[in-house]
């Protein structure tokens, strides 16, 4: 189950791991499970023994308090608090310092009593439901099940420490904080304080324990005022894998179609629980070679592989140093722009008056997908007022830059991506598994897929990494002195596969299907993956399809990726939510099975 609460806690906030060994209470009211705060908020000054859910009301003591009024804005506006929470409501002055609460019953339930509030140390407190235990006040927490398994752990702050917000009903976002109250679930290969991180391997928890710092990310959006509320599943560390792949944990199930669905990559946790709940707002991922990507394509959220070097991975467990970065997922492409605005730094102004179109990354799709692919591209060309550009990259690569022996970009990159990245996990990770094994006298269990990885990283050498690095750099400026040499310039790419892909399937050995998730090739993307440029996935529409494992007629999710300049991140996602708006398309998607609702 996942504790979801809206208080913000500070930077300086302890995390907990949510565990039914520690001193709280789990309770259901209204058909809601939830659980109370370790430490009390506050306490009553006198002695009362009742103990149970009550709902505190602040109001102004000068000013006529509508109570009616009160119940319904929070039941509108909350979804932990419910109506049995009225059972007891204290309504008390607006001072939320020392106060006095006269109990005033929307049910004459109970009788009457008079008390006094008296909020523990640098504690702040609001309107909302609170549990009474032994003449202490608790903040509580609403539990949800993950039907999905897009979990590894819910988290709750320690209230011991002081926040900028309270649990419930936080002010509203401002300049400082205007990500304030926002429920955010972050991929478990960040760390933070007061929680293991596993990135899927039983043995890494296990020996690397529970985390005494906070990845620089995410101390980030905690001081941007966002509520961390959990940590998410990743294929494990972070490596290609299909489902069928997973052995230490399950995969997630993609809540699309009939929930058999492929989630895709490594963020697969982040997006199958943004697609699946709606308690979420934002969820957080990284991405190597399509980890943002793809798996915001399959589960069909708007999602953003940013301007490689712009976010701070300090405190994330590496793939490879010059691939890596981190993105968000959000339903709403106004949340995405907004979260990302206060997120990325360094950023530049963009002006799209030029569309590049390739088209033979479209010829693969089905006529229905086609149509619809087609269709949004005219809607973008109407925004642009200029028609769109085709575009050829080899050629491009041919004319204006090139390899001193006339070689192809595809011949020219069809080892590079994959020869960074197998190295970079196959060091990265090495300092683990040898102190792993001197401590235990084995190796850590890895899935097959990720000893066959570890396995050709191990083979490679310091030259063949040397050489892929300057493929890569000769490749950057290229796009970035030819391609992307303006503030005009966007791309526009499919996104996603042209056919479902099921999770019920099982490949051949790794030694045999391992190869297509190395970045082998030249793929579709690697304007991103190799030329650090930033990526928005956006959802677009769904395809009818019947689903071969269950036989359900279902919708696959239908999405494009857009490309601009470096650091255009914003100024991207900015453009896109004009197409949409212009257009009259949807600028946000459902929760289910449904893409569109």
């Amino acid at each position: 189950m996942m504790a979801v609460s809206q208080k913000a806690p500070s930077h300086s906030s302890k995390n907990h791991a949510i565990s039914p060994s520690q001193h709280a209470v789990q309770f259901i009211i209204g058909g809601a499970n939830l659980l109370t705060d370790v430490v009390a908020c506050g306490s009553l000054r006198e002695a009362d023994e009742r103990e149970g859910p009550l709902t505190v009301i602040f109001g102004d003591p000068n000013q006529n308090l509508d109570v009616s009024t009160e119940k319904a804005r929070m039941l509108t506006n909350d979804d932990v608090v419910n109506e049995h929470f009225f059972y007891d409501t204290l309504v008390s002055p607006r001072s939320r310092s020392k106060t006095s609460a006269t109990d005033v019953h929307t049910r004459p339930l109970r009788p009457p009593f008079t008390n006094t509030i008296k909020p523990a140390d640098s504690q702040v407190l609001h309107s909302g439901p609170y549990y009474l235990r032994d003449s202490a006040i608790y903040r509580i927490y609403r539990l949800y099940e993950d039907i999905h398994l897009a979990f590894m752990l819910g988290v709750t702050q320690d209230t011991a420490r002081p926040g900028p917000t309270p649990r419930l009903y936080y002010d509203p976002p401002s300049d400082e904080y205007p990500l304030r109250g926002r429920r955010v679930a972050v991929k478990d290969v960040c760390r933070l304080a007061g929680t293991p991180t596993s990135a899927s391997s039983r043995d890494y928890q296990a020996f690397t324990g529970i985390a005494d710092e906070t990845a620089e990310i995410i101390l980030r959006l905690i001081k941007l005022g966002a509520v961390i509320v959990g940590k998410t599943k990743t294929t494990q560390f972070a490596s290609g894998e299909h489902a069928g792949d997973w052995v230490d944990y399950s995969c997630p199930f993609n809540p699309r179609g009939d929930g058999y669905l492929d989630p895709d990559r490594s963020s697969t946790g982040s997006a199958a629980a943004l697609a699946a709940y709606s308690w979420l707002d934002y969820t957080i991922g990284t991405d190597t070679l399509g980890s943002m990507v793809g798996p915001a394509a399959s589960q069909g959220i708007f999602g953003i592989r940013p301007t490689f070097g712009i976010v701070d991975l300090v405190g994330i467990i590496p793939v490879s140093s010059r691939l890596d970065t981190a993105g968000v997922f959000s339903r709403h492409i106004h949340g995405l722009k907004h979260f990302g605005g206060h997120w990325y730094t360094k950023q530049r102004t963009l002006q799209p008056q030029r569309l590049l179109y390739a088209p033979e990354h479209f010829g693969d799709y089905p006529d229905d997908s086609g149509l619809k692919l087609e269709a949004f591209i005219r809607d973008v060309e109407k925004v642009i007022g200029q028609p769109r550009a085709s575009f050829d990259v080899s050629a491009s690569w041919d004319e204006k830059a090139g390899a001193p022996d006339n070689t192809s970009l595809a011949d020219f990159l069809a080892t590079t991506l994959a020869h960074i990245q197998l190295t970079g996990s196959y060091q990265n990770n090495l300092p683990f598994r040898t102190a792993f094994k001197e401590d235990k006298g084995r190796e850590p269990y890895a899935n097959p897929m990720v000893r066959f990885k570890w396995d050709l990283g191990s083979r490679l050498t310091l030259e063949q990494f040397q050489a892929a690095c300057a493929e890569q750099d000769s490749y950057r400026k290229f796009l970035r002195e030819h391609v992307f040499n303006d503030d005009k310039t966007i791309l526009i790419l499919p996104a996603g596969n042209p056919e479902p892909q099921y999770r019920d399937i099982y490949d051949a050995p790794p030694e045999k299907s391992g190869y297509s998730l190395q970045g082998f090739g030249f793929l579709r993307d690697v304007y991103s993956f190799l030329g650090g440029l930033p990526q928005v996935v956006v959802p677009i529409g769904s395809l009818s399809r019947v689903s071969p494992v269950t036989g359900a007629h279902i919708e696959q999710p239908l999405s494009v990726s857009f490309f601009g300049p470096e650091g255009s991140d914003c100024a991207l996602m900015a453009f896109i939510e004009k197409v949409l708006m212009e257009s009259g398309r949807p600028m946000e998607v459902s929760v289910g099975p449904n893409v569109m609702g």
